[in-house]
């Protein structure tokens, strides 16, 4: 007979009663936890952080957290058996307001769940961050801002597994950034109606580009940014922002070298494009013959 379901709720009171004291007490060495970046604007990209490899994207079905991990735990070792890849960040759809939002209710929303399996909201709230001025935190995180946390421990699996333990901690660094939450579609919820909400969206991207880039990173794992039932921002348009980003703006040209679009199955839009699943709304759009086109003459 398989182990009843666990209540949301009493995983994150497990997570703040053992996990996170056993976390703070042999594993995190360095008293700066997480970087608040209020502005991305004024993150500026050097041409010697660029490289002319073609960027590869892929898109795939799965959590974005286990697909980061599992990147780098499969990546290739040198002779002394080292890994040659640098760990992968993951993207968090971040609350704006409150580290993990509701991640002690039943809420079953991608940060809640992340943070339920991790210490990410003891990464962005730990009181000692020197760096910081006094009285001053990480929120609400700033509309063109995010936060960058160098390592998030995971100590079991998510959901799906319900929240089945590990034998050993893993960790990855983590890019929180708060998408756009509910904006204004239009009749058929595909498109943004207003213009403003549509570009702040993209800026947030950007946010989410420029601090991956400043932290050193050129792999990438985001998932559906501000898609579902949350945020309900239009897959499809957010699907064409990533493209037209990582593809055609300038700012990014070169700066990536992998990036994956890890998208949950279990995870449902506001797009009625086709009938098609979100993962299939990036593949689409992602796809190689539509990115590099081949012409017959």
């Amino acid at each position: 007979m398989p182990p009843a379901r666990q209540k949301p709720s009493d995983i994150a009171g497990e997570a703040k009663r053992h996990y996170m004291p056993l976390i703070l007490k042999h594993y995190i060495k360095d008293p700066v936890t997480s970087y608040l970046y209020t502005d991305s604007a004024s993150i500026k990209i050097p041409p010697d952080k660029k490289s002319k490899q073609r960027l590869r994207v892929a898109v795939v079905e799965g959590d974005p957290v286990d697909y980061a991990l599992g990147w780098y735990q499969y990546s290739e070792t040198d002779a002394s058996n080292q890994q040659l890849t640098k760990r992968i960040p993951v993207v968090n759809m971040a609350n704006e307001k409150r580290a993990g939002g509701d991640w002690e209710s039943g809420l079953m929303a991608p940060e809640e769940c992340f943070a339920r399996r991790s210490n990410l909201v003891q990464a962005l709230t730990m009181p000692w961050a020197v760096h910081l001025s006094p009285g001053h935190n990480l929120y609400p995180i700033p509309q063109r801002g995010g936060v960058y946390s160098p390592q998030v421990y995971v100590f079991r699996d998510g959901p799906d597994q319900n929240y089945a333990h590990w034998k050993e901690m893993r960790w990855l660094p983590v890019i929180s950034v708060a998408p756009i939450r509910r904006p204004k579609l239009d009749e058929a919820g595909e498109c943004y109606s207003f213009v403003q909400e549509k570009e702040l969206m993209k800026e947030k991207m950007r946010s989410v580009l420029r601090i991956a880039s400043y932290c050193g990173h050129t792999s990438l794992c985001i998932g559906a940014f501000g898609v579902g039932p949350i945020f309900r921002n239009p897959v499809g348009e957010v699907a064409k922002m990533w493209r037209k980003l990582l593809f055609e703006e300038e700012e990014f040209r070169g700066v990536f070298t992998d990036v994956v679009f890890a998208i949950e199955h279990n995870v449902t839009g506001n797009s009625s494009k086709g009938g098609l699943s979100e993962a299939d709304v990036f593949r689409e759009e992602f796809d190689p013959s539509a990115l590099f086109p081949t012409q017959y003459w």
